[in-house]
């Protein structure tokens, strides 16, 4: 029960045999927007996954633009709907970078970046070049995830550091250590996260950030439908207190074996009134420009 619904997207992806237990592999896929035709991005044609790699019985071996591995942990263990919702731990949680270029990763045996699949004791190294000439570091990033997963349990530690650089007044280090994990009870699963989010300007040595993020999250049948709702807290350990929390609940009611009904809110409650945080979701169709508070989904999803 995973509501994997998301935005249009157009995606192209291969796998071909090499023999020996050995495949390569691809995906290029561009979101856009179905109300207008227009592509998700002005700037990169592929904006979501673009990567070419070989996979055998050793592992996945990847290059490209890819998600980061404490994100897929946050998307394919801790989020109850993989992020792909309203009530998207996005809103509050760190995205790790969400998805970033010039990367190459290492997926150990155990998982299969093909089908998502988690088995037994399982890996991932990643490093993503910020190809900067007047410094290396600039715009970088690394992470690293270990996992477990056995029977009704799957159970995800990751870590991610990247450089942010905007400037030479503005040239933010950031880290964050996320543990997740997830538990199949019948035909519920149960969730749960905690993120340590921690950022410092390295040009005035000052600290930019320092909070830990907290997430309980569950999945069960309602009719002939399933329910997807989430509790997250964002705990503010700076001097000024920017914690919020936010609730969500979505229902999908399928209509066929291809095409269901999703409803669903979210509702963020920020601790102080400046504070920022707001649901912007690109797959529940907010923007920066328009998202609020409070959100309120109803849609059909069709899958080809």
């Amino acid at each position: 029960m995973t509501a994997l619904a998301g935005a249009s997207s157009l995606m192209f992806s291969g796998k071909e045999d090499l023999g020996g237990g050995n495949s390569v592999i691809f995906k290029l896929e561009s979101g856009f927007n179905l109300d207008t035709g227009e592509f998700a991005s002005s700037t990169s044609f592929f904006d979501k996954q673009a990567f070419l790699g070989i996979q055998g019985d050793w592992g996945t071996f990847r290059a490209g633009r890819l998600y980061t591995p404490a994100f897929a942990t946050l998307a394919l263990v801790a989020d109850p709907t993989a992020t792909y919702s309203v009530i998207t731990a996005t809103s509050l949680m760190e995205t790790h970078g969400v998805r970033l270029n010039n990367g190459v990763i290492y997926n150990s045996p155990g998982f299969d970046p093909w089908t998502y699949a988690r088995k037994g004791v399982f890996g991932a190294v990643a490093h993503f070049f910020g190809e900067d000439s007047q410094r290396d570091s600039r715009n970088s990033a690394s992470g690293v995830n270990i996992g477990y997963g056995v029977g009704p349990l799957v159970v995800e530690l990751s870590h991610h550091r990247a450089n942010q650089y905007t400037n030479q007044a503005t040239d933010i280090n950031v880290r964050t250590t996320l543990l997740a994990a997830n538990y199949k009870l019948g035909s519920s699963r149960i969730h749960l996260a905690y993120s340590d989010n921690y950022g410092k300007n390295i040009a005035s040595n000052i600290r930019t950030k320092n909070s830990i993020d907290y997430l309980l999250g569950v999945v069960f049948p309602l009719g002939k439908g399933t329910v997807f709702a989430s509790f997250i807290k964002k705990k503010d350990r700076m001097p000024v207190d920017n914690s919020a929390y936010q609730v969500g609940v979505i229902y999908d009611y399928p209509i066929s074996k291809r095409t269901k009904f999703t409803v669903g809110l979210a509702k963020i409650n920020n601790s102080n009134s400046k504070n920022t945080y707001k649901i912007i979701n690109g797959y529940a169709g907010t923007t920066a420009a328009n998202a609020g508070t409070s959100a309120f989904t109803i849609g059909m999803t069709h899958r080809f």
